[in-house]
């Protein structure tokens, strides 16, 4: 029996193989299995980790799974190649094809303590560990009460404006970043908002700033001060899994594997790879982000083709030409954008709502009680 191997249960490996099932089915390959690789039973909903660490932000797998005839494996994946995955304990387990959709990680800085005494909303047991530290502390203290988020890009917006809105009026929130505004990069309009956002809810921004170091009682700026401070939180962007330095193949800067249209990897005939490990064009102009917005699409394509491929049908190319933003920003709302130049199209309540419908219903996947059928019509469509 041939088979399909996918490598990672965050959104590009769950689309992935509710695609792949969906096309076995669709095509007749009865004889085809499909498997998917996790560290984990449960999908994450990673983009609402802001929120804190909730039950409802995990989503188990294998009642999915069993519905559309998928074997879930929960093993750590140490080596990938053309042929196989080896887990930890030194198992391996043979592919036909394979896509590899094992995500990133927040990349944290090399500076003195940031390993020790930082935090980082990544993963939910990272978030489970910040939550838990935070509701140690009396937050009318004057290094306790200072809460520092390093990034004020997207994360890092998000995590701070969301512990004002969690936390109240009471701690100190400051966000530092390397840029001179915050959000830079984000659009001027899209700018504008997140200043708002930040003077109403008190959140002080420290411009082209960086960090040291970091101890138990303060956290060292490149400015030469020191700030009290027991929470610093690292929102400095993502890496790629280190995954992909197995694979012979092109690689961007940061770490991620650049595709074929198909999103087939390099010379590897017999890889794809979807999500945050794959850069691939969304249109002819702009590459995929590091977001579920791609990861979810680019995994329908890749599980698609690896079954089309093994089929010796003719692969699809991947395209998603439509593009939105919607950055929470605590008590300010969100804001919803739309286009690759983020024109704004919902603020505040409106933009909240907008983010709500995002996080709570588009970006979780099917219940299994709607069925096969219909689970399938909803990732390939008609």
């Amino acid at each position: 029996m041939k088979n399909v191997v996918i490598a990672g249960g965050g959104f590009a490996g769950v689309w992935a193989a509710m695609a792949a099932a969906a096309t076995r089915q669709r095509i007749g390959l009865d004889d085809l299995a499909i498997e998917l690789i996790s560290d984990s039973g449960s999908l994450t909903i990673r983009p609402r980790l802001y929120e804190g660490a909730r039950d409802d932000m995990r989503v188990p797998l294998q009642p999915l799974f069993d519905e559309i005839g998928v074997e879930l494996t929960v093993g750590k994946i140490t080596r990938v190649s053309g042929a196989e995955v080896q887990l930890s304990g030194g198992a391996t387990h043979g592919h036909d094809r394979l896509v590899l959709a094992t995500g990133s990680a927040i990349r944290v800085p090399a500076v003195p303590g940031a390993d020790q005494f930082g935090f980082a909303v990544d993963t939910h047991d990272s978030t489970a560990i910040l939550d838990q530290h935070l509701a140690t502390l009396d937050l009318a203290d004057d290094a306790a009460g200072t809460i520092v988020v390093v990034g004020a890009s997207f994360t890092g917006l998000e995590v701070a404006t969301g512990l004002r809105a969690r936390l109240g009026a009471v701690p100190r929130i400051h966000i530092l970043d390397q840029a001179a505004t915050p959000g830079a990069g984000l659009g001027d309009a899209m700018e504008a908002e997140v200043a708002t956002a930040l003077a109403e809810g008190d959140i002080a921004f420290h411009a082209q700033t960086t960090v040291e170091e970091v101890t138990a009682e303060m956290v060292r700026l490149s400015n030469g001060s020191d700030l009290p401070c027991r929470t610093v939180i690292f929102a400095t962007g993502f890496r790629a899994s280190p995954l992909t330095a197995t694979l012979e193949a092109e690689r961007a800067a940061d770490g991620r594997l650049v595709v074929h249209p198909d999103l087939r990897v390099g010379a590897a005939e017999t890889v794809f790879a979807a999500g945050d490990v794959a850069r691939a064009m969304a249109d002819d102009t702009h590459a995929t982000l590091m977001s579920c917005q791609h990861a979810m699409p680019m995994g329908i394509a890749a599980g698609r083709n690896a079954v089309l491929d093994l089929a010796g049908q003719s692969t699809q190319a991947y395209s998603q030409p439509f593009y939105a933003t919607c950055l929470a920003l605590g008590p300010y709302g969100a804001v919803f954008t739309t286009g690759w130049d983020r024109a704004v199209g919902k603020t505040r309540a409106e933009g909240a709502a907008m983010k709500t419908q995002i996080n709570t219903q588009w970006i979780y996947p099917p219940d299994p009680s709607l069925g096969r059928d219909a689970i399938f019509e909803m990732i390939l469509g008609n």
